[in-house]
């Protein structure tokens, strides 16, 4: 497997290019249509997060503004609502694009293999290009199996930019001098060398998510998305991160935000979509005084370190409706194998803290990571019982690019490639009967039987 790096150096000219729009309104109008498509998805959401089937994609809504500033006509092809997810209406609705961009998820490989297939049988010059975790996790493997002409990797903005200039405004289709692309040349997948990610972030655009064909529908059903950070600093190795180095927006630019969007769309509630809200707990605390000074009510991710009494008591003031600890296993050697960096004191310690402040927790947990143990299975199952908060309970899935992954398919626990990924295309998250990779010494029966009781539990502590 090819080992890509990412990071942060020196700034790179595209960024420059991307403060400028923020700062603009749009960019001259021109004449191209760029399309960008979102695939279906097979997935039932956990309890809590049924948005994911049909709200907003942070991160899409940041490529899809961007497109819209530069000044291309932008067109969201959204997938997911029944009716359409067929390939005949992607067809249709990209038939005047100039180029076509397409979303890869880890469900989404059936239909990024079939759908690049239809738009390039029906017009091989057609731009089809991919971005996103799937395509980001396994360039070559992926740029073989599609019939897409390249592929924009890990953060898209900046490459994006560089990207369509090269094409719309050079007229050249070589882009091997572009950085943080995948493309297709002399018959073999190649790799540009990393771009490296956006350092400050004050110069992402505001989001706008009138883009999204359901504009009124996202912000009548609260499903607007923002975030005051984008990395993660940790290392799990059940994590594949398309956006790996920890980048803070200054706090003036992220109430700036917060204030455009209550301008511009009324919202009242936001998912705070900061994968470790709390890493920097003064900020949080900062970050959530803004929630509150602009009258919008929240939920956020946290991780169980460093889940202090003040921290509890601002995040109850100032509007948070919940708070989503990732938990994963009840057992000190499980968390260390997969690098989790927490403790079962601090599990126990964040849980209560919240209680105590009148905070509804939820706590993520997986069944199946490596050293799982019967035991392991009770402890997580007997905590879960007697606990205070509400649980949400997934099977393990070594996603591509994860460590997790490398060691399957090194063990031959993944031998095809692409029927794993076809797989991950059917999976439906909390289905009893979904298909699972098994990297424990326990029986796939016994696995499951401990899944369907915390899903029970679930069900019994879950509000109507």
């Amino acid at each position: 497997m090819h080992t890509r790096r990412s990071g942060l150096s020196r700034i790179d000219p595209y960024e420059g290019v991307m403060a400028g729009l923020s700062k603009s309104a749009v960019s001259p109008a021109r004449r191209e249509t760029i399309a960008l498509v979102i695939p279906p998805s097979p997935q039932i959401p956990t309890p809590g997060r049924e948005f994911l089937i049909s709200g907003p994609f942070e991160g899409f809504t940041a490529v899809a503004t961007l497109v819209k500033k530069l000044g291309y006509k932008l067109k969201v092809v959204d997938c997911r609502p029944r009716g359409r997810d067929s390939l005949e209406f992607v067809l249709a609705e990209t038939s005047d694009a100039a180029a076509v961009g397409i979303a890869s998820y880890c469900d989404s490989f059936v239909f990024l293999r079939d759908i690049a297939k239809v738009l390039k049988q029906a017009c091989p010059e057609k731009l089809v290009f991919l971005g996103g975790p799937l395509v980001t996790s396994l360039p070559e493997f992926i740029m073989d199996a599609v019939a897409a002409d390249c592929a924009v990797l890990g953060e898209a903005e900046l490459t994006l930019i560089e990207f369509l200039e090269t094409v719309f405004d050079r007229g050249q289709r070589d882009f091997s001098a572009i950085k943080g692309m995948a493309y297709k040349s002399g018959g073999a997948v190649r790799l540009a060398p990393p771009r490296p990610q956006v350092q400050n972030l004050d110069n992402l655009p505001f989001p706008d998510y009138t883009i999204w064909p359901d504009y009124a529908g996202i912000v009548k059903n609260g499903q607007i998305i923002i975030s005051s950070s984008r990395g993660c600093p940790c290392a799990c190795s059940f994590c594949f991160k398309t956006i790996p180095a920890l980048r803070l927006k200054s706090l003036a630019r992220f109430e700036a935000e917060v204030a455009y969007l209550k301008e511009t769309t009324g919202f009242t509630y936001t998912w705070l979509n900061d994968l470790t809200f709390n890493v920097d707990a003064e900020r949080a605390m900062k970050v959530a005084d803004i929630m509150f000074k602009y009258d919008v009510k929240y939920h956020c991710f946290a991780r169980v370190a460093g889940v202090t009494e003040q921290l509890a008591r601002k995040l109850k003031t100032t509007g948070c409706q919940g708070v989503w600890f990732g938990i994963e296993s009840y057992d000190q050697r499980v968390l260390e194998l997969c690098r989790k960096n927490t403790t079962i004191a601090q599990i126990n310690s964040a849980l209560k803290t919240a209680a105590g402040a009148g905070l509804a927790a939820r706590g993520l947990f997986m069944v199946g990571l490596p050293g799982e143990t019967e035991a392991s299975l009770k402890g997580m199952l007997d905590f879960i019982r007697g606990g205070d908060f509400i649980p949400l309970v997934k099977y393990l899935v070594p996603f591509p690019g994860t460590e997790l992954y490398d060691d399957a398919a090194l063990s031959g626990r993944i031998s095809d490639t692409g029927r794993f990924l076809e797989e991950l295309s059917e999976r439906r998250v909390g289905d009893h009967d979904d298909k699972i990779v098994n990297l424990t010494e326990l029986e796939e029966k016994l696995l499951r039987d401990y899944f369907h009781r915390i899903w029970d539990l679930t069900r019994e502590k879950t509000p109507v």
